[in-house]
């Protein structure tokens, strides 16, 4: 529930332990870079780092090597003494003695895939009753092999004035496959006018000779030699990989290791034979991380403050409990908190847990959803969503037992509560008395959601003595007063008949704070005892455009709570649909009973899990987040060696 407190790492030592220094920097995985080019004073002299990557050329080639073999390149333990060089050495060596089988493994696929397309044209081409040689030697005329769709064929009479003859010897559905014959001095036109019937032209290739039966009888012959070569030739490389794939991964985890710490060199500034680098550290990392440079003469790590530059801003960690942790992902949807902001992903656990269950109450639809995000879980890609559906489920559940709800059967939980000692569930949803209760109840959860906001902005405000925002805006205290003093009196006058709308109330309560709300502006100023209160555009526009905000505010206190009617409107509707579907099972029995019972819980814990996931989400952002948050942080990301095989750029 916290965002964890940093500190700024100043690294200074001589050119010679920079590689170390990085390395040791990347290993760590806690180091956050900054570019400390940008933060020194120019006239100290320091410059920025240039210089190329050395080890992208073998790692790529390692790649390629990889790829020829169908090797899958995966970070091991190497030895000590495995440097570097000896890793360039060893890609090279191996390339070398794969490099003429990789070259015909590659020509053969080309040439395979060329053929294997002139065998597809050609068996169009088994009614022509010609020679390819003859037909392509005249002078006079052009020959173009193609296939016309077949809702442009009719079209070619239309045309017979031109000067083409156009002859079809294959079709189905969708294409004639055929060719046209055309003087070479009217070409040009010809081929714009099929073009225009969308005529795909087959260019045959220069090895095809004969008659279309004898080329496709002795390319059927080329093309299974070249397949029994590639085969040759793949299980040649194959056994590269089962005797070199040891090596392969060897080479692969230094020269990765290696190349992500050169990486890291865009952040160093320079000066004669000197270095500096600077980065942010968790304070919880910062003893181990200095102490992990304590045997390089040279270099010196010094931890300062997190504000020891003013021009720096630090990263954001967020520092969560169990529970709370999953959660991380909603809010980093929205945005990062900034490092001296609130972290609202503890708001966000409870107030999101607690609103699904109510909205999506089973018993037995709970369950499931618990146990798909168990399952979940235990991948490590889907790991944070699967413990958030096992909160939501173990929520689901509790509500559903409240509802007296059960796949959708809604009292076969009645025998347990009466022996409890009631008479009845403690929530009877169809009973139409309950329905204003849950409206209610669901209006009381956005009140208390939407004050626990506005409690969070002015805590803020007065945190960073920002007083327009904490005492005269619409979230701070002046709005919290109108907001909570008409709740409270609506509420009164609705539940016990007592009007306190008198004069002095709406006065202090509602015109004085709407005032002040009205003149935030000045009045925030004057409070932070700046010698100029005037607004910034003039008294007249300020006036102006205020008057429309205030229309805008008062409107949205009460768009906003009404949004939390969607809470007990799913209520409402989970009940409605799981209605339906019993009234459908019922129309069928036996197995068929079974199967509609099966597939209508599945349909709507689908359909209305996923509405109802995301209509909580629009509440957390749009009705919660919006009176606090701003999630214009700066994410921690500290630099690591990442070992995906992706390709270089």
């Amino acid at each position: 529930m916290a965002i964890e407190k940093m500190r700024l790492a100043n690294i200074v030592g001589n050119l010679p332990d920079l590689d170390e220094t990085l390395l040791r920097c990347i290993e760590s995985e806690v180091f956050s870079p900054e570019m400390s080019v940008n933060t020194l004073d120019k006239s100290s002299g320091f410059t920025a780092l240039t210089g190329e990557n050395r080890y992208a050329a073998p790692l790529k080639q390692l790649y390629d090597l990889a790829e020829d073999v169908h090797a899958t390149l995966t970070p091991v333990e190497v030895p000590k003494d495995f440097t570097c060089d000896r890793a360039v050495e060893e890609v090279g060596r191996i390339c070398s003695s794969t490099e003429s089988l990789a070259a015909e493994q590659r020509q053969l696929k080309d040439q395979i895939s060329q053929h294997e397309q002139a065998l597809v044209q050609l068996k169009h081409l088994t009614s022509l009753n010609a020679n390819f040689d003859d037909l392509f030697s005249m002078s006079y005329v052009k020959v173009r092999f193609g296939r016309l769709p077949a809702d442009s064929y009719p079209k070619l009479a239309f045309y017979d004035n031109k000067t083409f003859f156009f002859f079809a010897f294959d079709h189905d559905d969708e294409y004639y496959w055929g060719v046209y014959f055309v003087p070479v001095t009217k070409v040009t036109v010809i081929d714009d006018l099929f073009k225009s019937l969308y005529f795909e032209r087959t260019r045959l290739p220069d090895y095809v000779h004969g008659t279309p039966e004898s080329s496709l009888k002795s390319l059927t012959e080329m093309l299974d030699g070249e397949k029994k070569r590639m085969t040759e030739v793949s299980d040649e490389l194959s056994r590269v990989r089962e005797t070199e794939g040891k090596m392969l991964n060897q080479s692969f985890t230094v020269l990765k290791a290696f190349s992500d710490t050169f990486a890291l060199r865009k952040y160093v500034a320079v000066v004669n034979n000197r270095f500096y680098l600077e980065g942010f550290v968790p304070v919880s990392e910062e003893k181990h991380f200095a102490e992990s440079f304590n045997d390089l003469d040279t270099v010196s790590c010094v931890m300062k403050p997190d504000d020891a530059n003013p021009s720096l801003t630090p990263p954001t960690k967020l520092k969560n409990g169990r529970f709370s942790r999953p959660f991380q992902m909603f809010v980093e949807m929205y945005g990062t908190p900034g490092y001296h902001d609130f972290d609202p992903t503890f708001l966000v656990s409870i107030t999101y847990t607690l609103m699904f269950g109510i909205m999506f109450g089973d018993l037995g639809q709970g369950f499931v959803l618990g146990l798909l995000g168990i399952i979940l879980a235990a991948k490590t890609k889907w790991k944070d969503f699967g413990k958030i559906m096992t909160r939501l489920g173990v929520s689901s559940m509790v509500f559903g037992f409240a509802y007296g709800s059960v796949f959708g059967l809604e009292h076969v939980l009645d025998p347990f509560w009466k022996m409890l000692g009631f008479e009845s569930k403690p929530i009877e949803v169809f009973d139409p008395g309950t329905t204003n209760k849950l409206l209610l109840a669901a209006i009381a959860i956005g009140v208390c959601c939407i004050v626990i906001a506005m409690g969070i902005n002015v805590y803020l405000g007065f945190k960073y003595k920002n007083y327009e925002k904490a005492i005269f805006s619409q979230n701070g205290i002046a709005g919290m007063l109108v907001y909570v003093g008409v709740v409270i009196a609506v509420a009164l006058l609705m539940m016990f008949k007592i009007n306190v709308l008198s004069p002095w109330f709406i006065l202090f309560v509602v015109v004085i704070p709407l005032l002040c709300i009205f003149f935030k502006e000045p009045l925030g100023k004057f409070v932070a005892r700046h010698k100029d209160i005037r607004p910034e555009d003039g008294m007249g526009a300020y006036i102006t455009e205020n008057i429309f905000e205030m229309i805008e505010y008062l409107l949205s206190y009460l768009s906003n709570t009404m949004s939390f009617l969607r809470v007990g409107g799913f209520i409402l509707s989970h009940a409605g649909m799981m209605a339906v579907v019993m009234a459908l099972a019922e129309m069928f029995s036996g197995v068929g009973n079974v199967f509609v019972l099966i597939f209508g819980n599945i349909f709507v814990m689908c359909l209305e899990g996923l509405i109802v996931g995301i209509q909580v989400l629009r509440l957390e952002f749009y009705e919660i987040f919006s009176r606090f948050y701003s999630g214009d942080g700066k994410p921690y990301k500290p630099a690591a060696i990442s070992y995906e095989t992706d390709r270089l750029n």
